[in-house]
C-alpha cells in the first residue's frame, strides 16, 4: 500500500568478508564509511512508488550485486467516461473506462432513484465495461456510479450519471372515480391520477354503456385530455350506466378503473365513490368512501350480510358521512356490502359489492367431547374434537392440555403447550401411580387461548406396591406357631388397592435359609380393599418347629402382583414344655 514501510535485508559471505551496501539505480544509499560487514538492512519508510534497490557486496576478491523489486500496490482508482448508452422502460446500459494501469479484478455498479437518500443498490462481480441493469421502474430517474476492484480491495466510485427510464402504458387504473347528474341527460365525471403512470399523462378515456355485460371495446367511449374532469352528454334518461376510466400515455392505454354507476336521474345521488371496507377488530369493520360534494344526500342506506349466510341481509339507514362502523360483528368472517345515497328525488344507485373480514378471536367454546383413558400405572390417554365451527372465531393452531392430582403426592397444576392443530388426541406421561387426574383442554388461535372444557376425571392403573408393609412385628405364641402384625404400605406407595398380603417364612440354621420358603396367603375381604391407614393387620403361622429360628417377611400386593416385601423379622419358637 502506499506510505507503507519495508525492510531489505541483504547477506554476503566470503574470504575475506565482504562490505556490504545498497544502491537505487546510481545512487549510493549507504555511506562509503558507513558499510558493515556480511549484513546490510535497508529500512524503507513512506514508500510510494515502485523501484529496483541493489545491493552490493564488495572485497579485495572483487564485487558481486544483487536486486530486489519494490512494487507498491494501491487500491484502484476510480473508473471513467461512465455513460449512459441506453435505456427502455425497465432497463439502463452503461458503458466506461477502467480508468487504471493496473489489473482490476471486477467492477461494481451502484444506483438509486435520484434524490433519494437510501443506500445505493448494487450489482457486483461485473467482468466488462458495458453491463444491463433491469427491474427498474418505468419513466423513473436513477443516479448510477461505478467502482474497481482489484486484489487490495474496493476502490472510490465514479462520478455520478443520471439517466431516465423510458416509458410504457399506465399499470393502474385512474383512483376514485365519481360521477354525478348535471341534468337528466349529462353527466360529470371526475377522478384522480393513477398511483403508477408510468411515463406522461396524455389523456383519459370514458367508457360508458347501459348494458355493462357487453365487452369494454362495445362500449361508448369519450376521450379527453390531461383534465380530471368531463362531461359526458347526450345520455337517455330514466336508465342506470355503467362507467369506466383508464389513463393513457404515448405508449399505450393503462387498466380501466373498476366499475361505477350513475342513474340519469337529475337529483338522485350519484354512486358512493371509492367504497372502502377495512376490519379495526374482530367484532368491528370501518366503512369509508368519498362524500360528494353538491349532492342534496339525505341518508345512506347500507346492506350488509355475512358470506356464510346471504339470505340474512342487514340494512341500516344513517345521515350524511363519511364513514361508518359496524359493530357487534362475529369474528373471523367474511362479511359483504353495498351502499347507496338517497336524495328527497329518490335513491341512487348502490355500489358494487365490497368485503371485508373481521379478525380473528380466541375461541369461545371448549373442545367437545374431552374423554380420557388410562393406558397405564404412568399414562393418560386425553382424546377431544375441535370446538364448534361457530365458535372458533378463527383457525385452530394448536391445542394445550392441563392436568392435576386430586391426591397424591404432586398436587400441582401441570400444561402441556403447543399441540398441533392436527392432533386430537395426547399421551400425558410420567403421571403417579393409580392416582386421580382432573384434565382440560382448551383450543388456541395466533390471538390466545379459548375458555377451557370441563374438567375430565381419570385415575391412573394399578401397579404392584413399591412400598413394603410398615411396622411389621413378629412374636412366638408356642413352641409351633408365632403372631405377625403389620400396617398399610404408606399410601403414595401402594399403586392400587391393596387385595392381601403374602407372608413368607423360612427355617434359619446359623443365620443361613434352610429348606424353601413357606408362603401364607392373606387376602382381604372386598370391604376391606379401602382400609384406614391406621388399621392393623395380623395373621398366625402355625405347624412350625419347636425351639427353631425363622424369618418372617410381608409383601402387600394388587391385581399387578407383589410388591416389596418388608424387612426379614427373626423369631425363634419355644420349646416343647413351655
Amino acid at each position: 500500500m502506499p506510505g507503507g514501510s519495508v525492510n531489505l535485508t541483504c547477506v554476503a559471505v566470503g574470504a575475506p568478508m565482504p562490505y556490504v551496501k545498497w544502491m537505487m539505480g546510481a545512487e549510493e544509499l549507504t555511506k562509503e564509511d558507513e558499510m558493515p560487514v556480511g549484513r546490510n538492512v535497508l529500512e524503507l519508510s513512506n514508500v510510494v512508488r515502485s523501484a529496483n534497490y541493489t545491493c552490493v557486496a564488495i572485497s579485495s576478491l572483487g564485487m558481486i550485486e544483487a536486486t530486489a523489486q519494490v512494487t507498491v500496490k494501491a487500491l484502484p482508482k476510480p473508473p471513467i467516461d461512465l455513460v449512459v448508452t441506453e435505456t427502455t422502460a425497465t432497463s439502463v446500459t452503461l458503458t466506461w473506462d477502467s480508468g487504471n494501469s493496473e489489473p482490476v479484478s471486477y467492477y461494481g455498479i451502484q444506483y438509486r432513484a435520484a434524490g433519494a437518500e437510501g443506500p445505493f443498490q448494487e450489482v457486483d462481480g461485473v467482468a466488462t465495461t458495458r453491463y444491463s441493469i433491469g427491474g427498474l421502474s418505468p419513466f423513473s430517474e436513477y443516479a448510477f456510479r461505478v467502482l474497481a476492484v482489484n486484489s487490495i480491495g474496493r476502490g472510490a466510485p465514479s462520478e455520478a450519471v443520471r439517466a431516465r427510464t423510458g416509458e410504457q402504458a399506465p399499470s393502474s387504473p385512474p383512483r376514485r372515480v365519481q360521477a354525478r347528474m348535471l341534468s337528466a341527460s349529462t353527466m360529470l365525471v371526475q377522478w384522480e391520477p393513477p398511483e403508477e403512470p408510468n411515463g406522461l399523462v396524455r389523456g383519459y378515456r370514458v367508457y360508458y354503456t347501459p348494458d355493462s355485460r357487453r365487452p369494454l371495446s362495445a362500449w361508448h367511449k369519450h376521450n379527453t385530455d390531461a383534465g380530471l374532469l368531463t362531461t359526458v352528454g347526450s345520455l337517455l334518461p330514466g336508465i342506470t350506466y355503467s362507467l369506466r376510466v383508464l389513463a393513457f400515455t404515448a405508449v399505450g392505454d393503462g387498466p380501466p378503473s373498476p366499475t361505477i354507476q350513475v342513474k340519469t336521474q337529475q337529483g338522485v345521488p350519484a354512486q358512493p365513490a371509492d367504497f372502502q371496507a377495512e376490519a379495526e377488530s374482530d367484532t368491528r369493520i370501518q366503512l369509508s368512501w368519498l362524500l360528494p360534494p353538491q349532492e342534496r344526500i339525505v341518508k345512506y342506506e347500507l346492506v350488509y350480510w355475512a358470506a356464510e349466510d346471504e339470505g340474512q341481509q342487514h340494512k341500516v339507514t344513517f345521515d350524511p358521512t363519511s364513514s361508518y362502523t359496524l359493530e357487534d360483528l362475529k369474528p373471523d368472517t367474511l362479511y359483504h356490502f353495498q351502499l347507496a345515497a338517497r336524495s328527497e328525488m329518490g335513491v341512487g344507485v348502490s355500489t358494487p359489492t365490497i368485503e371485508a373480514r373481521t379478525a380473528q378471536s380466541t375461541p369461545s367454546a371448549p373442545p367437545q367431547k374431552v374423554t380420557c383413558v388410562s393406558t397405564g400405572s404412568t399414562t393418560v390417554r386425553v382424546s377431544w374434537v375441535p370446538p364448534p365451527a361457530a365458535s372458533r372465531n378463527g383457525v385452530i393452531t394448536q391445542y394445550s392440555v392441563a392436568y392435576e392430582a386430586v391426591d397424591g403426592e404432586d398436587r400441582g397444576r401441570h400444561v402441556v403447550e403447543s399441540i398441533g392443530r392436527e392432533h386430537s388426541s395426547w399421551d400425558l406421561v410420567g403421571l403417579e401411580k393409580w392416582t386421580e387426574y382432573r384434565v382440560w383442554v382448551r383450543a388456541h388461535t395466533d390471538v390466545g387461548p379459548g375458555p377451557e372444557s370441563s374438567p375430565v376425571l381419570v385415575r391412573t392403573d394399578e401397579d404392584v406396591p413399591s412400598g413394603p408393609p410398615r411396622k411389621v412385628e413378629v412374636e412366638p405364641l408356642n413352641s409351633t406357631a408365632v403372631h405377625v402384625s403389620w400396617k398399610l404400605p404408606v399410601p403414595s406407595k401402594q399403586h392400587g388397592q391393596i387385595r392381601g398380603y403374602q407372608v413368607t417364612y423360612v427355617r434359619l440354621e446359623n443365620g443361613e435359609p434352610r429348606g424353601p420358603p413357606i408362603i401364607q396367603d392373606v387376602m382381604l375381604a372386598e370391604a376391606q380393599w379401602r382400609p384406614e391407614e391406621s388399621e392393623d393387620y395380623e395373621t398366625t403361622i402355625s405347624g412350625l418347629t419347636p425351639e427353631t429360628t425363622y424369618s418372617v417377611t410381608v409383601a402387600a400386593y394388587t391385581t399387578k402382583g407383589d410388591g416389596a416385601r418388608s424387612k426379614p423379622k427373626i423369631v425363634a419358637t419355644t420349646g416343647a414344655g413351655e
